[in-house]
């Protein structure tokens, strides 16, 4: 016997009512289980675009954080290094004040500018310090080492270019110093007329200005000149180098903290930004765990209701058909 069309009307909207209650009850568990809430752009594509745009957004940001954390450890590390130059570049002074003083007699000097070349080699090694990636501090963009002897013995940089930079939002920061920015520039020697008279030897030569390692290297000599007349005027040019380059060496460490500022300043942005983005992604694919539970309870209990009502309606009890 074939069932009246209105009972085939009500067995298939029963039908259809309980399999979307299962689809409904098997996507909260999906998302239980996976912790997101979309499962495919179909769940909602104006929600998977904006998930899609803020995870590039975070990806790229995630890539200028690591950056931006390379640069920070790039100016602590020339931060240190400086500090330790300009300690000896203040010790340098000491002694170069010590060795003025008429006093001392040749070997007290001598044993001044023993503990100056001394000096300059600390220095020398300080101003070779490398990252922690392995980059030359002082060298720009370029490769250790950063300082090279030259030909009359001079030490002379043999970096290249600007010190790297990194991008920030409409900004670029230094990450760190060139060895000219801070240890100076010595000067070349003017080339020689073969016209003009020769150097009287009686004359001091003029002053000349020198980097920090040639400077000290010129207060170790300076402290050893026998010639009085020469070593007043070799030791007055030293002191003033040496004082110039306290100073300069003194601004040099406030500028890579200036620029350390700013990283971090820009970082602090970076963070706050990334969390943001970090709580729309989660507002937007992350399961809500209360309430997918609770819906997950009544989905539940509304299948095993409806389930019920059919096998009721339906006949399908065992017990039904028996009695």
């Amino acid at each position: 016997m074939i069932p009246p069309l209105s009972a085939r009307v009500g067995h298939d909207a029963a039908v259809r009512r309980l399999k979307g209650l299962s689809e409904q009850l098997a996507t909260v568990q999906e998302q239980i289980s996976t912790g997101k809430k979309l499962q495919k752009p179909g769940d909602d594509a104006i929600a998977f675009a904006r998930i899609a745009t803020l995870r590039r957004a975070d990806e790229g940001a995630e890539v200028q954080r690591k950056a931006m954390d390379a640069a920070a450890a790039r100016l602590s590390a020339s931060e240190v290094a400086l500090s330790g130059i300009a300690d000896l570049a203040a010790r340098a002074k000491e002694l170069a004040l010590a060795g003025r003083n008429g006093a001392l007699n040749a070997s007290d000097r001598k044993v001044l500018a023993l503990e100056v070349r001394e000096l300059l080699a600390a220095a020398r090694g300080l101003a070779e310090t490398r990252g922690a990636d392995g980059e030359a501090l002082f060298a720009g963009v370029g490769v250790a080492p950063n300082y090279a002897d030259g030909a009359e013995g001079l030490a002379v940089w043999a970096g290249l270019g600007l010190t790297p930079e990194v991008a920030t939002v409409g900004r670029r920061i230094a990450a760190g110093i060139t060895g000219p920015e801070a240890f100076g520039v010595t000067e070349p020697l003017p080339p020689v007329d073969p016209l003009a008279p020769p150097p009287d030897p009686e004359v001091p030569p003029p002053p000349r200005q020198r980097n920090f390692f040639d400077s000290l290297a010129h207060l170790a000599d300076s402290l050893e000149e026998p010639r009085p007349l020469f070593f007043d005027a070799a030791m007055d040019e030293a002191i003033a180098a040496i004082d110039d380059h306290v100073g300069g060496l003194a601004g040099a460490q406030a500028l890579i903290g200036a620029r350390a500022a700013r990283l971090e300043a820009e970082t602090d942005r970076l963070d706050r930004s990334q969390l943001e983005m970090k709580s729309s992604l989660s507002k937007l694919e992350d399961t809500d765990m209360t309430e997918a539970i609770a819906r997950l309870d009544r989905l539940s209990v509304v299948l095993e209701a409806a389930q019920a009502s059919f096998a009721r309606v339906s006949r399908l009890s065992l017990w039904d058909d028996i009695r």
